[in-house]
Order: structure tokens, then C-alpha cells, then sequence
């Protein structure tokens, strides 16, 4: 499983690093912009709305690269020497999923990282270190980590759902022409999922409050909360600044991405043919 991660790290680190190279080039050229331009050219306009398109567009195209290259393996040459290693199903997509999940980490780390330095370097007026070391230390960690927990999940969540879609439109759909219509699949398929997750939440309406780590009921959320839901199970955030997560809602999204990387990894193992 290691060197098989290890091979597709390799065959991806190019088209990577590119995107970022083209990414940050971009980026500096918009601070650069911001900070010398006094008044606003059409020229200037114009290169800034072309450079944030083209960095959204590289970055979406970026996003279904890394997606692409499992379906590479469901639809190309290259799934007869995947599919032959002494790997189960589960170890494939893992491998994948896990790759994927490092692409992705790279890529915020280094773009925000990025945009934090070109805000220092080209602000007006240069914070000092206390003031940042004070801004650092007002984080709230615990709602921090939660709030990251919950981004993590729900993202590998959704990764999961788009492997299973595949997987199952490959089983499905066996020509290549419309294995494009996983995507269809995608969509039903979380749209059943958001559903089931709606029903928990309102049968369920138990609540971990992210400031106290307490437990509440629904009757609490009726003083202004703002609700959301999301991949990762029902928020709320509150006036006083607090925020809540649905404790179903949460082991359910859970539970979920756990059946649908089983039922990818059966799928892989058990109905593709090669």
C-alpha cells in the first residue's frame, strides 16, 4: 500500500506543483496590483478578474484532476496493472483517498501560508509581534479544532461519495462514453444522504455546545441561532458567539462515510472487470 501511495505521488507531483507555481504568480501579481495602483485602471481591473477566474478555474481543474485519477483506473489501460497488485479494494481506494487528502492539504497549506506572507509584506502598516502573538492567543482553540475536525471530515466524506458514484457508474455504465454520468450518481446519491442526515437531526435534536462542551437541547436554539447544515452534521452559531454541532447528526455523517468506503472498496474487489 506504501509504495503503491508512493507511485501516485509521483505520477501527480508535477501537475501539482505547476498549479502552484501558476497559483502564486498569480496571487502576486494581484497584491502587487493592489498595493502600486492608485486609481483603478480598465487595464488593471481586467488582469485582476482574469487572474482570480484563472486561479478559481486551476484550481477546479486541479480538483478534478486528483478525482480523475481514480477513474483512470475504472476506465483506462492502467486499472488492468492496479487491479492485479496483491491489494484488497480497501487498500486501493485508501491509497487514493489518502493521496488525494495530501494534494488538497498542500495546496491550502501553501496558498494560505502564501497569502498571509503577501498581506504582511504589503500592508500599509506592519503589525508587531505582540499584536500578532495576542491575535494568535484570542483563537479559540477547542472551537478551532472542532471546526477543522469538521471541515476534515466532511471533505473526506464527499471524496468518498464521489469514488463510490464512479465506482458504481463503472459497474453500472460499463462504456466509457457515459461514465460521465457518475456525476448523476453523485448527485443522487448525496442527495439521499443530506436527506437521511436531515431526518436524525430532527428526530434527534441533541446538541454539543463547542464553547462549553455541554449538551442542549433543541428548546436552547430558539435565541437566536443561526443554523447550517453541512457534509459533517447540522452547526449553530449563536449571538453570544458560541456555536453548537447536532451529536447525531455528526455520528451519522460519520457512520456514513465509513458504509460508503466499504461498499467502494467491495465494489472494487468484487465487480470490476478487468
Amino acid at each position: 500500500m506504501g509504495r503503491y501511495m508512493k507511485y501516485e505521488l509521483k505520477g501527480n507531483y508535477k501537475f501539482i506543483l505547476g498549479v502552484l507555481a501558476l497559483v502564486l504568480i498569480l496571487t502576486t501579481g494581484i497584491y502587487v496590483y493592489i498595493a502600486n495602483a492608485n486609481e483603478g485602471s480598465a487595464l488593471g481591473v481586467t488582469f485582476m478578474g482574469l487572474s482570480i477566474l484563472v486561479i478559481f478555474g486551476t484550481l477546479l481543474t486541479t480538483f478534478l484532476y486528483i478525482i480523475g485519477s481514480f477513474r483512470k483506473e475504472l476506465y483506462e489501460d492502467r486499472g488492468y496493472l492496479t487491479f492485479t497488485l496483491p491489494l484488497t479494494g480497501n487498500q486501493i481506494l485508501g491509497s487514493k483517498l489518502i493521496v488525494a487528502i495530501i494534494w488538497f492539504a498542500i495546496l491550502g497549506l501553501v496558498i494560505g501560508l502564501y497569502n498571509v506572507f503577501m498581506t504582511f509584506i504589503f500592508a500599509p502598516i506592519k503589525p508587531a509581534i505582540s499584536d500578532i502573538i495576542a491575535i494568535i492567543n484570542s483563537i479559540p482553540i477547542r472551537e478551532a479544532s472542532v471546526f477543522l475536525l469538521i471541515m476534515f471530515i466532511g471533505g473526506v466524506s464527499t471524496l468518498i461519495l464521489i469514488y463510490f458514484s464512479m465506482a458504481l457508474g463503472r459497474v453500472t455504465f460499463r462504456n466509457k462514453r457515459i461514465g460521465g454520468f457518475w456525476f448523476v450518481i453523485f448527485l443522487i446519491v448525496s442527495g439521499l444522504v443530506a436527506m437521511g442526515q436531515a431526518k436524525i437531526i430532527q428526530g434527534l435534536p441533541y446538541y454539543l455546545d463547542l464553547n462549553t462542551f455541554r449538551i442542549i437541547s433543541n428548546d436552547m436554539l430558539n435565541y437566536g441561532f443561526h443554523i447550517e447544515m453541512s457534509s459533517a452534521g447540522l452547526m449553530a452559531s449563536g449571538n453570544m458567539g458560541n456555536a453548537v454541532l447536532n451529536i447525531a447528526g455528526f455520528i451519522y455523517s460519520i457512520a456514513v462515510a465509513v458504509v460508503f468506503f466499504l461498499g467502494t472498496g467491495y465494489i472494487i474487489e468484487n465487480k470490476i472487470d478487468l
